[in-house]
């Protein structure tokens, strides 16, 4: 049996209140989380670069067979 949400309400002007409602402040690098998103941005061009080492060592070494 579910009691009634009205027996649960309180009045926010209520003292004897036990949890005080207050926004949670975030400032704008928490939001937007721009040190992730850079560093993202620096992991994925490190992988590109390694990727294009490796590519440019297999592509040297086929043509340094022939």
């Amino acid at each position: 049996m579910q009691a009634s949400t009205f027996l649960n309400w309180r009045s926010k002007s209520d003292p004897r209140q036990e949890f005080v409602w207050s926004p949670r402040t975030e400032n704008f690098f928490e939001r937007h989380q721009v040190g992730q998103v850079l560093g993202g941005l620096v992991m994925s061009s490190l992988l590109w670069g390694l990727l294009a080492v490796g590519v440019y060592a297999v592509y040297s070494l086929v043509l340094g067979t022939i």
